[in-house]
């Protein structure tokens, strides 16, 4: 069996024991870079049954890139969606594909509220004051009694929801297929997308699909608080990131927390929204902790172990 990890730039399988799990399943070729072009990374595949692919790193839709790889059997990815496969083209193949659900939820939930007490508690404003000597004056907000908007309410966005919980805060939750049984098996309450704009906090936990692709446009900023907060800790596409800049500046909402951009990644240095002093960034990195690390590394072995054993698990046919 050979198996192939193209694209291990971030060297999680340096060293790991799951490299090693994985040599007792086959031939084990491990590349700790992103392949520079098309050609090459086809070399790297040449005569690959299985492909590991790390954290879509590399992008299997194009130019028929399945089609030349005649032995490949399966993919597992190292993420919660199929997003960099063709997938029309693998279901043709009889691919397997695999993910990793929930792998980074609880990295991701624990992020989401560091931004909310941080931005609760005045950290945009009290911290770079204090290294720059002074001694701030500016009243924080209780999150005790507070209402949360939550925009989402899969793996991560349950978690969330019991963390708001468990600090007293109020959750109205919508999605796409939300029913009241599944908010109130939360402690969440399933209310509108309007309703959920209206919370003094406003978090976004949804997938990019073209239904919610800039769901958070220019007007529906406009319909939050004044003292309310945005988190977004899922994807920038979510929002139109220049009317939120907007909104920002003209202090037309009270701040935010945010840990993905767009359109570009690395965030620009020039970017304005580090020059804004009611915001918190990261740098995409919610995700990244050693927990969720682990976790990625191992549940896609496990996934390629399952399949190997006639007992295939977390396989998807499509990316959503």
């Amino acid at each position: 069996m050979r198996i192939v990890i193209p694209d291990d730039g971030d060297r999680l399988f340096a060293g790991a024991p799951a490299l090693e799990r994985l040599r007792r399943l086959g031939g084990v070729s491990c590349h700790h870079d992103t392949a520079p072009d098309r050609e090459s990374l086809l070399g790297r595949l040449d005569g690959a049954e299985i492909i590991l692919t790390t954290r879509y790193k590399t992008d299997f839709k194009g130019a028929g890139l399945l089609d030349r790889l005649p032995s490949l059997r399966m993919i597992s990815v190292m993420g919660t969606r199929p997003r960099m496969i063709d997938m029309q083209r693998a279901n043709a193949r009889g691919i397997t594909v695999t993910v990793t659900p929930g792998a980074s939820a609880p990295s991701v939930a624990e992020h989401t509220l560091m931004f909310l007490l941080a931005l609760a508690k005045r950290m945009p404003f009290m911290v770079p004051a204090m290294r720059e000597g002074g001694w701030p004056r500016q009243p924080g907000v209780e999150v005790a009694g507070k209402t949360m908007g939550l925009l989402g309410f899969g793996n991560i966005g349950k978690r969330v929801c019991r963390l708001a919980r468990a600090l007293g805060m109020r959750v109205l939750a919508w999605s796409k297929h939300m029913t009241p049984g599944r908010a109130a098996a939360e402690g969440a309450e399933a209310a509108t997308l309007e309703a959920c704009l209206g919370a003094d906090f406003v978090v976004l936990l949804l997938h990019v699909t073209p239904e919610t692709r800039g769901i958070l446009s220019r007007e529906r900023i406009a319909r939050m608080k004044p003292t309310a907060y945005l988190i977004n800790t899922a994807r920038a596409a979510l929002v139109d990131m220049e009317a939120l800049h907007d909104a920002l500046l003209q202090e037309k909402i009270a701040g935010a927390g945010l840990d993905v951009f767009e359109p570009d990644e690395p965030l620009p240095a020039a970017s304005p929204l580090r020059r804004l002093g009611n915001v918190l960034l990261t740098p995409h990195s919610a995700w990244d902790t050693e927990g969720t690390q682990n976790r990625f590394i191992n549940l896609t072995v496990d996934n390629i172990e399952a399949f190997l054993q006639g007992r295939p698990q977390n396989v998807v046919t499509e990316d959503a």
